[in-house]
């Protein structure tokens, strides 16, 4: 929030201007520590209407994160003081949502709370594995290091999701207008048209009858279909929201044909890059599984990771229990076991990591090709079902009048 203030500087000097902090004590903390004597201090109110931003509908997007760690990461590797450096990103930063918490991070990193501790109060915003990252580059020393990885890894799990919503959303944007076209042509066309083919007497041909059917029932109980949908979409969704839902939802997720492989590679990635990144920064391995667990993502390997957990913790190797889990590749389990027993398990998690990244670009781009070829075959067929439908009994009505 912004407050406007008036002041004295030490030598007595009138000075008035904007302060952006998370309260008023923490506004007049900060005019306090640039050695000013706060005279008076007020909140500036925010616009009001339909360009105010609505709390409830705000979240922190992950492109607004790569900007955050990005320009950290340039900023801290210049020198520039932490906390000003906070203030900085938070001035430029579009997401006022963000742009809060940054400055409430800046306020408690200000106060003498550590980066790694500040960031822990909004674990909504910032995960479990990033905030170890920042603790482990705190007691290590080389901050700067992990910051520039944690843009590297955040910019990086950004491009790779838009990269798969890129390419699911041609088919679904073409399956859509389909869908669209065909309902109009059921509700508003083909009942003026049946209505024309009714009078003539003749026999209808089957295509057209079943879509004269077809268009009949939009016509008459469309409605009826279309609110079994909405409640049926709206109560899915609260569904998978629920613990049982979410379980289930995440095992058929990475059981579907084509798109299955894609999210196993994604989550095998996800497993080994962060295990690594966190055994090289010195955390241990049973933290490191339990962090993991956490911002994995599918209950299915959170469960596997939580296992792995205990069993580690009572003297197993990782690759053992590993071994035993249906999820989990053969492949991937012997190269960990080849990295334990070398004493490079954090160099190899990282290359194994380095693979399945690529094979998620590869079958991501292989997918997009083959998505084009099926999309023509359903037009075509739709298109022609259609069309047979309609020209058909027009073809009969001629050569009847012959």
């Amino acid at each position: 929030m912004r407050y406007r203030y008036r002041a004295r500087t030490l030598r007595g000097e009138l000075q008035t201007g904007e302060v952006e902090a998370p309260a008023r004590e923490a506004a007049i903390e900060v005019l306090q520590r640039h050695n000013l004597v706060v005279t008076g201090i007020e909140p500036i109110e925010e616009a009001k209407g339909m360009g105010r931003e609505i709390g409830i509908f705000q979240r922190v997007k992950a492109k607004d994160l790569v900007f955050f760690f990005r320009q950290l990461s340039v900023l801290f590797s210049a020198d520039v003081p932490l906390v000003e450096a906070l203030n900085s990103i938070a001035k430029q930063t579009k997401n006022s949502l963000l742009r809060r918490k940054i400055f409430e991070i800046s306020a408690d990193v200000d106060a003498g709370m550590a980066l790694s501790e500040a960031l822990s109060q909004h674990k909504d915003t910032f995960s479990l594995f990033v905030i170890n990252m920042v603790k482990t580059g705190e007691i290590a020393g080389n901050l700067v290091k992990v910051l520039n990885y944690l843009a590297e890894h955040v910019e990086r799990s950004y491009l790779l999701t838009a990269k798969i919503r890129g390419a699911l959303y041609y088919p679904a944007f073409v399956l859509s207008a389909v869908v669209v076209v065909i309902i109009i042509m059921l509700t508003f066309v083909l009942p003026k048209m049946s209505g024309m083919f009714e009078e003539f007497g003749t026999e209808l041909p089957l295509p057209t009858r079943i879509i004269v059917g077809l268009s009949k029932f939009f016509v008459s109980k469309g409605w009826i279909l279309l609110i079994i949908l909405v409640v049926g979409g709206i109560a899915l969704f609260r569904y998978i929201k629920t613990p049982t839902g979410k379980a289930i939802k995440d095992k058929i997720e990475i059981k579907l044909p084509i798109i299955g492989t894609i999210f196993q590679n994604i989550y095998f990635a996800r497993i080994t890059e962060n295990l690594g990144t966190l055994i090289r920064g010195g955390i241990p391995i049973v933290v490191a599984l339990d962090t993991v667990s956490k911002v994995i993502g599918n209950t299915l390997y959170k469960e596997v990771l939580e296992k792995a957990r205990d069993n580690v913790r009572k003297g197993e190797t990782l690759a053992e229990t590993f071994s035993r889990s249906e999820v989990i590749p053969p492949t991937l389990s012997q190269m960990i076991a080849s990295g334990e027993k070398s004493g490079k398990l954090d160099r190899i998690l990282l290359d194994i990591s380095k693979f399945y990244n690529t094979e998620v670009d590869t079958a991501v781009n292989n997918l997009m090709s083959l998505l084009e070829p099926v999309l023509i075959v359903i037009l075509g067929i739709g298109v022609g079902i259609v069309a047979a439908g309609v020209l058909l009994p027009i073809y009969n009505l001629a050569g009847s009048i012959r």
